[in-house]
C-alpha cells in the first residue's frame, strides 16, 4: 500500500539536500505508483463495463 508522505512523520524541509533529494525521489515514486494503481482500475472497470454492455446487448436488454 501505498503511504502518503504526509503521514509518515517525516519533515520534507528538514535535512541535507542528500536527505531532501531522497524524499523528493521517494514522493515521486509514490505517487506514480498510485497513478499506476488508479489507471488499472479505471481500465479493469471500462473492460467489465464493457463487458457487461456486450452481455446486456445479447440478451436483447
Amino acid at each position: 500500500m501505498v503511504q502518503s508522505i504526509s503521514s509518515s512523520n517525516i519533515d520534507p524541509t528538514a535535512g541535507t539536500s542528500d536527505v531532501k533529494s531522497a524524499i523528493a525521489v521517494k514522493m515521486f515514486q509514490e505517487v506514480q505508483k498510485s497513478q499506476e494503481i488508479a489507471g488499472s482500475i479505471i481500465q479493469d472497470t471500462a473492460e467489465i463495463s464493457q463487458a457487461a454492455m456486450d452481455a446486456c446487448k445479447a440478451e436483447g436488454c
